[in-house]
């Protein structure tokens, strides 16, 4: 067990190396490849959090518009992915500040960001099938007001809402946020995923909300 987490280890150390190095510097011919290693060792601690592009343009001291530059970079190679904001039928939610994420999540230390980014990439996953097998027009976005009342992600299938999405290490109990956000949007379920064993239904009203395990729930979206 040991051994495979040191090869883990040293393939994805190999791999952000590779990509940051060579692929990267195929793509951009970019001569400030030290710094961009620099801002991805950073993104890690930003996952599932609000990304500011000027808060990590100060700390590597380079311009807002190189932050925003190096992070198409990043997305064009599969490193990193950004969700959205949705923002129709959501009063005083947020227009434009996205959340990212890593593809591959391995080197993300916290828990909660670490499970977060997973349930994360098995949405997403999700969202490309179902549209590429022409299920529809599936997207991917998240919930959050200026009050900071947050659903981690929501579903929207051809511009209707159709599943909102929270993830939680290991609370079982309904996240608060449920009864800012269930009565606001057409669909009538939502899912709460936690790492352990749970199954339960919880009713807000007209809407209903399963909590459930990762182990099973995600196995829908695979």
């Amino acid at each position: 067990m040991e051994q495979d987490v040191r090869k883990a280890n040293l393939w994805r150390r190999n791999r952000e190396q590779l990509i940051v190095r060579e692929d990267l510097r195929d793509l951009s011919h970019l001569l400030e490849l030290g710094r961009i290693e620099l801002m991805t060792a950073l993104l890690p601690q930003r996952v599932g959090a609000i990304f500011s592009p000027a808060a990590l343009a100060q700390d590597l001291e380079v311009s807002i518009p190189t932050i925003s530059r190096w992070m198409s970079y990043l997305k064009q190679l599969y490193y990193v992915f950004e969700i959205k904001p949705y923002t129709r039928q959501i009063v005083r939610s947020l227009r434009r500040e996205g959340k990212i994420y890593l593809w591959d999540y391995g080197t993300i230390r916290n828990e909660a960001s670490r499970f977060e980014n997973l349930v994360a990439c098995h949405l997403l996953k999700a969202c490309h099938f179902w549209t590429d097998s022409g299920e529809g027009e599936f997207e991917l976005y998240y919930l959050r007001n200026k009050e900071k009342q947050e659903i981690d992600f929501l579903i929207v299938r051809d511009g209707v809402p159709w599943l909102p999405v929270e993830a939680k290490l290991s609370d079982t109990k309904p996240s608060p946020s449920w009864k800012k956000f269930a009565g606001l949007l057409p669909c009538k379920r939502g899912l709460q995923v936690v790492r352990r064993p749970a199954w339960k239904i919880h009713e807000f009203g007209d809407a209903s909300i399963l909590v459930a395990g990762a182990a099973e729930a995600l196995g829908y979206f695979a």
